[in-house]
């Protein structure tokens, strides 16, 4: 046997770090060129470091039994080494590739989020499945398939140590040291974390070059962990300021006082499908038709950008917080400030109506929690009218609506959750929109809920109750879908948001308010418009004032910013953010409150 067979088990973690460089890379330039990353050598270079951290804890799992076979050199030690490295090759394939996909949808690679999404397989799949393009697929099982080849040629030819005994210690005790040290990023005070990788101001380019395993398994350990950036002095002074900006004059005067209220929330609707925000395609004609006879914001914002924080917002007054899925915070759900039991303190009686799936992200226990007094779901439709993957269309779900609305006494609170414009986009009809590109698609399914608001609309009209009915119209978040915002720019989270009220003045000829809000203004803004004190909304502003300026807050994965009151954007990245800038006092001011919860 040759000298370089011989000491094959020796090497062992020189060639296993060479095989994971690699390995590692090749995704990260599948993740480039998938996700048109601009500054491809920058986001590799600055990787490195997490990438060596991966591996020196990849190493460390498979430490103990290398020590033993090279001093037994038992066969069934190396096949547990072999089978060992084989799985963590394979699970690190599938955390890769997900984000990979992910990312165009999500901003973000894979994390505890998402991986609580897939207690609902179904519906994480029609989220996703448009967003798998056939080549990454294949390009993806190359490097997966390559990667099992070259593991398994790692241990062919192993031998346990024959001579050389000191040498051998002295080797195995320095690859400890040098793994203990990379694994912690070096022999700096603090340990690295994602955000170490980050470099630019450019989304794409940080998550290109954070190591997708060490961000996964940092998003599971710290998910239940809301740190601050600031002292807890500061963030309770800038609580301080943030309430004294309030504007609480409308008690005396409610504008909505004996009004039934109705909350209309559209999937994804971005700021660029509304001619009123902007939009120049004609999307959505009945929508714009009615924000001409509304009360119509053109500063307003979603913090987050899913549906589960979109709600929360809406309907607790709560800011998201990033990554964390608040719905799914079982010990603090039924704590949260709720707009329909305020709300039912007048005699009012609710109602939520949706057609998908409520279990997904524990949204029924949630609405539940809330006091709804009555909640529809995919389950009280017929299975004929599930016709999509995401259950049943929204023109049979608004038809269901208005029947629900019908049996309800007055006053009545109702929500109603719309989600054909949720991807793969299926909608029941075509219209003008043609073509299976995402922007198209995407565009094709907002028309089709628009077009199901309307006959919404004609049939509502024709009720007792319309005319003393205030309909609140928004989005649950923003969208890139169309291409018109990037994953960071503050345009992805600025969405339509009216108020029509029948017998207002401004429904004869319209009226804007450019006051910056987010959707946790929602609460406030309706309990003041009824006369009911929004106290326990801590965040929650009333924005139907001329006498206020706000700033709007949103945030993603490692990211905060603010649209102020001068209309000047601002991107705060965690790793180079000044930390008592607003945008990121306000974070964490809504960590504060939900720790304390």
């Amino acid at each position: 046997m040759d000298k370089r067979s011989r000491f094959s088990s020796i090497y062992f973690p020189f060639r296993l770090l060479t095989l994971y460089i690699i390995g590692i890379n090749l995704w990260r330039l599948l993740f480039l060129f998938y996700n048109d990353v601009p500054q491809k050598a920058q986001s590799i270079i600055a990787g490195f470091r997490l990438d060596i951290s991966m591996i020196c804890g990849i190493f460390l799992v498979s430490f103990l039994p290398w020590i033993l076979f090279l001093i037994f050199g038992k066969d069934w030690i190396k096949k547990i080494i072999l089978y060992l490295n084989l799985l963590l090759w394979i699970g690190i394939c599938i955390v890769e590739y997900s984000s990979v996909i992910i990312y165009k949808e999500w901003g973000t690679s894979l994390d505890s989020r998402a991986i609580s999404y897939l207690k609902h397989p179904n519906e994480a799949w029609a989220s996703s499945k448009d967003f798998i393009p056939f080549w990454a697929t294949i390009i993806g099982l190359f490097i997966l398939v390559s990667g099992i080849k070259r593991i398994s040629r790692l241990f062919v030819s192993w031998e346990s140590v024959k001579s050389h005994y000191l040498q051998t210690f002295i080797f195995v005790l320095l690859c400890l040291a040098t793994s203990l040290i990379g694994i912690r990023g070096g022999l700096q005070k603090l340990p690295v974390t994602p955000s170490d990788a980050f470099f630019s101001t450019d989304m794409r380019s940080n998550f290109a070059a954070t190591n997708k395993i060490w961000y996964f398994i940092y998003s599971i350990t710290k998910k239940t962990e809301l740190f601050y950036q600031n002292s807890i002095e500061d963030i309770q002074g800038f609580m301080q300021e943030y309430q004294l900006e309030k504007d609480t004059s409308t008690l005396s005067n409610p504008l909505f006082k004996g009004k039934n209220i109705v909350l209309l929330i559209n999937e994804g609707w971005s700021a660029d499908m509304t001619m009123y925000l902007g939009g120049r395609d004609n999307v959505t004609p009945f929508f714009d038709s009615l924000s001409q006879y509304s009360l119509r914001f053109t500063n307003t914002f979603s913090t987050g950008f899913r549906t589960d924080q979109g709600l929360m917002n809406i309907l607790s007054g709560m800011p998201s917080i990033h990554s964390l899925n608040m719905p799914n915070a079982i010990d603090k759900v039924n704590k949260y400030p709720s707009l329909c039991k305020e709300i039912e303190t007048l005699g009012y009686q609710s109602s939520f109506v949706y057609g998908g799936d409520l279990n997904f992200s524990n949204l029924y226990n949630y609405l539940v929690t809330q006091g709804f007094d009555t909640i529809i779901s995919d389950q009280n439709f017929p299975s004929t009218d599930d016709i999509t993957e995401w259950g049943v269309p929204d023109h049979i779900m608004l038809k269901k609506a208005v029947e629900v609305l019908d049996n309800q006494r007055q006053k009545f609170f109702s929500t109603i959750l719309l989600m054909s414009s949720h991807s793969p986009f299926d909608v029941p009809w075509q219209n003008e929109f043609k073509g299976s590109d995402i922007a198209t698609k995407y565009k094709s399914s907002v028309r089709y809920s628009d077009q199901s608001l309307k006959q919404f609309f004609k049939e509502s009209a024709s009720k007792p109750w319309f005319t003393n009915t205030v309909f609140i119209i928004t989005s649950d978040h923003g969208s890139t879908h169309s291409g018109w915002a990037g994953m960071e720019d503050h345009n992805r989270f600025r969405i339509p948001f009216i108020i029509f009220d029948p017998s207002k003045p401004w429904s004869e000829d319209g009226q804007e308010n450019s006051i910056c809000n987010n959707h946790f203004d929602v609460a406030s803004t309706v309990l003041s418009g009824i006369g009911l004190s929004s106290e326990k909304f801590i965040f929650s502003r009333n924005i139907i004032s001329d006498s206020v300026r706000y700033n709007a807050y949103w945030n993603i994965d490692i990211a905060s910013g603010c649209y102020g009151k001068d209309h000047q954007e601002i991107i705060n990245l965690n790793k180079v953010q000044n930390p008592k800038s607003k945008s990121v006092l306000f974070l964490d001011a809504v960590k504060l409150n939900f720790n304390q919860l």
